[in-house]
């Protein structure tokens, strides 16, 4: 047998080297391309992950936002902006339109409202500096344009109002004398063409000053300054005060006290309210007839209560609008102010009673306050105006 030469044997031990050399650098590179196919799975994963999560940041702000790439093609839009210009993120994606167009402070969508915004937009550009797109940003600011305008308009209507304030205190007392001066002419020329005129002039600046009156205690808060009081002598005052109004009107007056009753009140105020509600039931019977006053004591629990009744055979009022009566500037007048009930209301609330009304129309009206009281007996008797 011949013999294997040396060299041969050499170059066999080489080639098997060689090849357990490349097997194991095959083994340790195909370990590393596993370790890096799992690294790019993991790195693949956090990349969604990053994504999904800046587009549910993108989707929950209010917040429009379309990112624009470098040859102005949309890539990406958030859900405040396809809800605010109303647009299908499908139709978009790939264009160069917008779908809305921006005119400074506004964009008008091509369908939907025109609404105000702030707008910016900025490039975009990644760690190298290199820019790669811009990005537009808008917000809504409609609201708060007219929360701006309703600032404004209440900055305008607060400054007018103290101009009226002011004009009305001015005026009110040369009213006072007119009224009296037109009360003694018609004493004068009773029974005249003039002492008719006369009494038409009082009865216009009455109707006047009580409307002042109701302005000036709109505009400030009412703080009775409470004492004890005969309701019997303010009723009396006002019947006494009012003879001539009322008479001019065609009206009359019934008083009914069986008693007299002591109540914390502020006098002024009170009266005030009783007055709003007496010029009230007047101006309800354009045709005229009578108005009833009764004061009256009620039992609510363990409580005293003096009730105040007043009744006039008007127009009446229609079901439907007696629930808004004693809202400010609410009127079932043409020319009213709507702040009379109102401030009637307000004045009873503040002496810690309470006002009602009942109505029907064609029948009359009827309302009811109810105030706290001490009674103390004294002279009662139907008094008729």
């Amino acid at each position: 047998m011949d013999s294997v030469p040396a060299r041969s044997i050499n170059n066999i031990e080489l080639l098997s080297d060689a090849i357990h050399s490349f097997n194991r650098v095959s083994d340790t590179l195909l370990q590393h391309y596993r370790s890096l196919e799992e690294r790019v799975i993991v790195l693949t994963k956090e990349v969604d992950h990053k994504k999904q999560l800046l587009n549910s940041i993108l989707d929950s702000i209010d917040i429009g936002v379309v990112f624009f790439d470098t040859e102005g093609i949309i890539k990406m839009i958030n859900r405040a902006a396809e809800e605010l210009i109303n647009a299908d993120p499908e139709e978009m994606i790939g264009k160069r339109q917008l779908g809305a167009a921006i005119e400074g402070d506004m964009i008008i969508p091509k369908k939907g409202k025109p609404f105000f915004a702030l707008i910016s937009r900025r490039d975009v550009v990644d760690n190298t500096g290199t820019i790669i797109g811009n990005v537009l940003i808008f917000k809504d600011i409609s609201r708060l344009k007219e929360l701006e305008a309703l600032n404004e308009r209440n900055r305008r209507l607060t400054a007018m109002g103290e101009l009226v304030m002011k004009i009305a205190h001015e005026i009110r007392n040369p009213l006072g004398s007119i009224e009296l001066f037109a009360g003694l002419l018609q004493s004068d020329l009773k029974d005249s063409e003039q002492g008719q005129y006369a009494g038409r002039i009082s009865k216009s600046v009455r109707t006047l000053v009580n409307t002042l009156d109701n302005m000036l205690s709109f505009a400030k808060e009412l703080k009775p300054n409470l004492a004890s009081h005969s309701i019997k002598q303010v009723v009396d005052e006002i019947s006494e005060e009012f003879t001539g109004y009322i008479r001019n009107n065609n009206v009359t007056l019934k008083t009914i006290l069986k008693e007299d009753y002591k109540v914390s009140i502020d006098k002024g105020l009170f009266r005030q309210a009783l007055i709003n509600l007496l010029i009230n039931a007047v101006q309800a019977m354009p045709e005229g007839g009578e108005i009833v006053l009764e004061v009256t004591e009620e039992k609510r629990g363990d409580i005293k209560m003096l009730s105040l009744r007043l009744s006039d055979a008007g127009i009446g009022i229609a079901k439907e609008l007696l629930p808004n009566i004693f809202e400010p500037f609410y009127s079932t007048k043409d020319r009213g102010t709507g702040l009379g009930l109102s401030i009637s209301a307000s004045i009873i609330k503040a002496h810690k009673g309470s006002i009602s009304v009942e109505s029907s129309p064609g029948k009359g009206t009827v309302f009811t306050i109810l105030l706290p009281i001490d009674r103390t007996r004294g002279n009662g008797g139907n008094i008729l105006l």
